[in-house]
């Protein structure tokens, strides 16, 4: 158990949560891609105004979050179906839980890196 503002929240309740908030992020994302995407109907002027602010670094942090959440919500989409297809992995709630979060965290440090280098000073 964590205590979290004053409440007590299980392992098993974040993993929840960062799902929904993952699969919402995800879901927004696609969204204002395909609005962004249907700029092109407005000229070639506007959506190539669109796309200069996916060339800044702003843009760029939100691209390594959106990889974040896109590699956490699958891995621990497999998580729940391996624990729902076979019930007796029940009883690893918890290493599977913190195995998707290491996975998520070791699969973001080439990802990080690869889309922020050019905006770092060495990049």
């Amino acid at each position: 158990m964590i205590n979290l503002f004053g409440y007590r929240v299980s392992w098993a309740q974040l993993a929840w949560f960062g799902h929904r908030a993952s699969g919402l992020g995800v879901l927004l994302f696609l969204f204002l891609h395909i609005v962004e995407t249907s700029t092109v109907l407005l000229g070639p002027e506007v959506y190539d105004l669109t796309q200069t602010f996916y060339k800044n670094l702003p843009a760029k942090i939100g691209e390594v979050l959106l990889m974040a959440a896109l590699v956490y919500h699958s891995l621990n989409g497999l998580r729940v179906i391996v624990m729902d297809f076979w019930p007796s992995t029940t009883v690893y709630y918890r290493p599977l839980t913190y195995g998707v979060i290491a996975a998520t965290v070791v699969a973001m440090v080439p990802l990080g890196a690869i889309i922020l280098t050019p905006y770092l000073p060495w990049g």
